[in-house]
């Protein structure tokens, strides 16, 4: 029994380390593709109104896409389908002028879209659990239209991943997972050429069980050599990413607790935390409560307002804030909805930021236990 232990703290200890190594490789690295924050966000409702921590709490069918090994940590077919929605976010940017007063300087503007994603289950007792995952990223339509003003063919961007997940309890409390995507990347080019990039991306993660109310994970996320665009100015790489977390559960009478947290090392642009609660009433209706601080380094336009033109900057992002979340279960059938906040771009010391538009995401699942 120590033998296999050490094995898995082996186990542990290598993916934190060999995940970190190629995190700092591949943060050298400025403009990602636009798939790499799609793998990011596919979470669901549930997730979401706990601020967003998954690795602990992870569980069936949810896992897939965040940490495959919590594919095999319910009993029974799990069916879900998630739809994320981020608003269309105008922000403005003031400076000071040579009357010491602010006057806006620029703007950043990030269009609406949404994320589907469609995930299933299936146990297959000691043999483990396997998982199929579809999901679906869609932004507004890019049209272009002539010197007449008249429209020449609507371009829809889009980022497709279909996945395949498999998880086994190796022995007692240890849960290992692994799950492979195929992605499909629709994007336009400096040119307003359309393309499309095509690519693998991976994540392994595990967990263990500590006693009874105790789980810990850690998963390494969108392992990938990225995508393959025919236009080489299309930002193609994906960021190596590991997360650890920590989940505590425990029922008291009709109540069932449960508490996560993650934390995103290395914290090169600030902290990355996701802590989060959720307290079921006799299974049937739950509550969430989490927060939320998160941060992005953009590569992208501005509009500078004085000029009427655009330039490319790089600019720290941050989602950080409170989130809310609802769930209900109706028999087999559980309804999750969940609030967010959304990403918008960090200020200097003499520079003053203004949200004009879109400050919330909002996501929803519907999921059936077979």
């Amino acid at each position: 029994m120590k033998y296999v232990r050490g094995c898995v703290a082996t186990l542990l200890f290598s993916l934190i380390f060999h995940s970190f190594v190629l995190n700092s490789v591949a943060s050298t690295v400025n403009t990602r593709a636009s798939a790499d924050s799609f793998l990011k966000q596919l979470l669901g409702a549930e997730h979401h109104g706990m601020g967003g921590s998954f690795v602990g709490v992870t569980r069936g069918a949810n896992a897939l896409g965040s940490n495959p090994a919590g594919i095999s940590a319910m009993e029974g077919n799990r069916f879900v389908i998630h739809a994320t929605r981020f608003p269309r976010t105008i922000a403005l940017l003031s400076k000071p002028n040579l009357n010491a007063g602010y006057e806006d300087y620029s703007r950043y503007e990030q269009r609406a879209y949404g994320i589907e994603t469609l995930n299933w289950a299936f146990p297959m007792g000691k043999l483990g659990t396997i998982g199929l995952a579809f999901a679906l990223a869609q932004e507004g339509a890019f049209r272009r239209v002539d010197y007449r003003g008249k429209a020449l063919n609507s371009f829809p961007e889009n980022n497709l991943a279909i996945g395949f997940s498999y998880g086994l309890n190796i022995f007692g409390g240890t849960v290992i997972g692994v799950d492979t995507k195929w992605l499909r990347s629709k994007v336009t080019g400096t040119e307003g050429n359309e393309d499309l990039g095509h690519g693998y991306a991976y994540n392994v993660g595990i967990l263990q069980q500590i006693g009874d109310a105790i789980q810990i994970g850690v998963v390494a996320r969108n392992l990938s050599n990225g995508l393959s665009f025919s236009d080489a100015s299309i930002p193609d790489t994906m960021e190596h990413t590991i997360v650890t977390g920590i989940a505590y559960q425990r029922e008291i009478s009709d109540i069932a607790l449960r508490i996560g947290l993650d934390a995103h090392p290395p914290f090169r642009d600030g902290i990355r935390a996701n802590v989060g609660s959720e307290v079921w009433y006799r299974d049937w209706i739950g509550v969430r409560v989490g927060y939320l601080r998160d941060t992005q380094k953009r590569y992208t336009p501005v509009f500078l307002l004085q000029g009427a033109s655009f330039e490319m900057e790089e600019r720290l992002w941050k989602a950080e804030g409170l989130c809310f979340g609802l769930g209900i279960r109706f028999g087999s059938i559980t309804l999750n909805a969940a609030y967010t906040p959304q990403f918008t771009p960090t200020v200097g010391i003499d520079e003053r930021l203004h949200i004009v538009q879109g400050k919330a995401v909002y996501a929803f699942s519907i999921g059936q236990t077979f």
